[in-house]
């Protein structure tokens, strides 16, 4: 590591040979010695942390540890308290032993139910009061791909139970395979002597780990963040550590070994997701140790990024019919040109598709699917043209006609249904009303239970009233703002009677998504219960030019109004990590400290917003604004 670098010769080794250095780079400043202040409430927050740390071989030993919210906090942003007090005993986890041996270790704090994670590198010792101190070396967040949602929850008394004594061994058991098999996440942990060690989580569907033999693993490595800091530490030191978390048995099985990156390797099933990067695993030690029974995890959904068999290619469909709903929303019918059926769906699934941005570039949009998902025969989508947009939906409106061939993937759903809600709240914001729309279709048809709430600004804009209508009937409550004597959605009366058992769903514009989020949570709702989908930040046609001051450099770089703060500040070269660009992943949260941010992002809570904002989407109130950069 350097002055201007925060990686280390094994990590620039390996950025370079995946052809990520200029990727990583820009990245690079989220790297930083201090923790974020949106995240030092976050840390307190948490049921779980995971740890890694080497032995007195030098084997690398993953450990989790759970306990109440409090159990890990931070009081600085250069320290993390972890206080056994609080924790779910376990005295034989060979953490405790290790830093004996070596301070350094690798801190993941993640929340599997929002997939948001925090990574801390550093150094820990014993205070005199009992609890431990993690001393920061390198802190940041890292975007929510791959992460299965789960909720976890701790029975009264959870703590008093203390776990037996771990059963070991080298060759894994019948049982053990079997667990590895059906997981669909794990949690590894690498380092380097003398320069960090790092813990960092894996996910996919399940069977994505694949069982070579008793002692060798075979693990698919996804595009990500592109700085590789595990894969890095493996090109230095090749010892790892893997733990499991067996879920619905309440085990968990840590692995220690080696690993070796198997560059590009056959991959005829895209299960890498286009990388052809695996690494193998070779296993030289386990402990399996029973977790108390009062530990509970509730299963939410798979991520929707998890790479998929290459069943999902590319598909040739026609345009068979559109229809003008309003001035700005137009409906287009999607077909097979052979007849055959369509790729199934869930409701709230969107469709990629490929469209024309000027000067012949093409990419893809998504559009959600607003037909029913029990009919495969065509897919819906409804498109609101956007006039000050980056061109998909003006290609939509301008040059597509009947009759045309587009190009889609498969659909894919960011935002479904809950499986565990007995009754379920819908929430649509204009266009928002897309994928409710499915939604609602699969709600009736099931008769279930449920209640819709759709509000625009005039009458004009509810493109889908006789659809709601026919579905929901009295179910559906519409509302028009900025019409005379109009009547708003009162979030408070509509949240406050949560009885743990109603989910809420809701897509519209950001600041309608946060409104609902800090609501709920006031009123106690869990965040496994909301649901949202954004459309990320589109440029607005009232938006102005924007004056942005670098703290650190003095720099001062003037944002167009048809481009972003994030677009504008690339433009200038000025790294800032990113990912989403639609304010909901975390990697480009930057201080601002001077000037009124004007925050469209679902990401930030009410909290983190009086200090940092999303730049891939939100602007300033203020001519100008100053960030910590």
């Amino acid at each position: 590591m350097t002055l201007s670098s925060p990686f280390h010769p094994g990590e620039l080794a390996v950025q370079v040979r995946a052809n990520e250095a200029d990727i990583a780079q820009r990245n690079a400043t989220v790297v930083s010695k201090h923790i974020i202040k949106g995240a030092l409430p976050f840390i307190g927050q948490q049921f779980m942390a995971v740890v890694s740390s080497s032995d007195e071989d030098n084997r690398i030993w993953t450990s989790v540890l759970f306990g109440e919210p409090g159990f890990i906090s931070a009081p600085d942003d250069q320290h993390v308290l972890i206080n056994p007090q609080q924790m779910i005993g376990q005295a034989d986890d060979p953490l405790w032993r290790n830093i004996r041996h070596n301070s350094q270790v690798g801190l993941l704090i993640i929340e599997l139910s929002t997939r948001r994670r925090l990574r801390v590198n550093g150094s820990i010792s014993l205070l005199a009061s009992g609890r431990y101190q993690v001393t920061v070396a390198q802190a940041y967040p890292n975007c929510p791909k791959y992460i299965q949602r789960r909720q976890p929850a701790l029975a009264e008394g959870v703590l008093s139970y203390v776990t037996p004594a771990p059963r070991a061994g080298e060759v894994l058991t019948s049982e053990q395979v079997d667990l590895i098999v059906r997981s669909d996440s794990l949690f590894v942990g690498s380092g380097v002597s003398d320069l960090h060690y790092d813990a960092s989580y894996r996910g996919g569907d399940p069977g994505f780990v694949a069982v070579v033999s008793k002692q060798q693993l075979l693990i698919p490595d996804y595009k990500g963040n592109s700085m590789f800091n595990t894969l890095g530490n493996f090109e230095l030191n090749p010892h790892a550590g893997l733990v499991f978390i067996d879920f619905e048995n309440n085990k968990l099985l840590q692995l220690t070994g080696t690993a070796k990156v198997l560059w590009g390797h056959k991959d005829d099933e895209d299960r890498t997701g286009g990388t052809k990067r695996y690494w193998h695993f070779n296993i030289t030690g386990w402990r399996e140790t029973d977790l108390p029974p009062g530990l509970h995890w509730t299963f939410f959904d798979y991520s929707p990024h998890n790479p998929k068999p290459k069943s999902s290619e590319d598909l040739a469909l026609v345009v068979a019919d559109i229809e003008q709903k309003s001035p700005k929303v137009k409906l287009f019918r999607l077909t097979s040109q052979t007849g055959v059926i369509l790729p199934a769906f869930e409701p709230g699934a969107h469709l990629p598709v490929e469209v024309e941005l000027p000067r012949g570039k093409k990419a893809l949009r998504h559009y959600s699917i607003i037909s029913s998902s029990h009919d495969n025969r065509f897919y819906e989508i409804a498109v609101q043209q956007e006039k000050h947009g980056s061109g998909g939906s003006n290609y939509l409106h301008k040059k597509v006609r009947t009759g045309q061939v587009l190009t889609v993937k498969a659909p894919v759903n960011e935002f479904s249904l809950s499986s565990k809600g007995k009754h379920h709240i819908l929430i649509a914001g204009g266009i928002g009303i897309t994928p409710v729309l499915s939604m609602l279709r699969q709600l009736a048809q099931g008769k279930e239970s449920y209640e819709l709430h759709y509000s625009v600004k005039t009458r004009d804009d509810l493109v889908f009233k006789e659809e709601v209508q026919k579905l929901a009937g009295d179910r559906a409550h519409f509302y028009c703002t900025r019409e005379e004597n109009a009547i708003r959605l009162d979030l408070n009366t509509l949240l406050a009677a949560d009885n743990n058992s109603s989910h809420v769903y809701i897509c519209g514009p950001a600041g309608m998504i946060q409104a609902v989020k800090d609501t709920a949570v006031s009123n106690g709702w869990q965040a496994s219960q909301i649901h949202y989908e954004s459309f990320g930040g589109a440029i607005q046609e009232t938006d102005r030019e924007v004056e942005v001051k670098l703290q650190k450099s003095g720099q001062v770089i003037v944002i167009d109004p048809k481009e972003t703060l994030l677009d504008g500040l690339l433009a200038a070269k000025v790294p800032v990590p990113f990912e989403c660009k639609r304010g909901e992943c975390g990697m480009c949260v930057t201080e601002y400290v001077a000037g009124t941010p004007e925050h469209r992002d679902v990401y930030l809570t009410k909290e983190e917003k009086a200090h940092s904002m999303c730049l891939c989407v939100s602007r300033a109130k203020s001519k100008s604004i100053t960030l910590n950069l």
